[in-house]
């Protein structure tokens, strides 16, 4: 990442837990496909699309959600991933409430893993 962030001419330079470093990792593993997007065989999201019901696709996302953020997120810690009940099966939406590993400061981040959308809300 280092690398990239120096290629792409940012020559600020960054902390340990610069949010927006924390945000681009969170981002590139939660919207990489499993077995897909990297050589790690447990990186990324799977496809649940062989799940019937909206709760065990939500129940599965949640708890590779957490996985993939203690594997790979070290810098934050996840206190609760939320799922949010909307209308329509291709909108499955998360909270994740995380704190900062190094300060305990509060993270509020919200995904659509079907539209890749991330963002930060707190």
């Amino acid at each position: 990442m280092a690398l990239l962030i120096k290629l792409a001419g940012k020559d600020r330079l960054r902390t340990a837990y610069d949010i927006e470093s924390i945000i681009d990792n969170l981002d590139n593993i939660l919207n990489s496909v499993r077995n897909y997007d990297s050589f790690l065989s447990n990186f990324g999201m799977s496809d649940y699309r062989y799940l019937s019901g909206k709760e065990d696709i939500a129940r599965a996302i949640i708890e590779e959600i957490k996985n993939n953020i203690k594997l790979y997120e070290p810098r934050i810690r996840v206190q609760e991933v939320t799922f949010i009940q909307e209308i329509g099966f291709s909108h499955l939406s998360f909270n994740i409430d995380a704190v900062l590993s190094d300060n305990g400061k509060p993270l509020k981040l919200f995904l659509n893993p079907v539209n890749k959308h991330f963002q930060v809300i707190q």
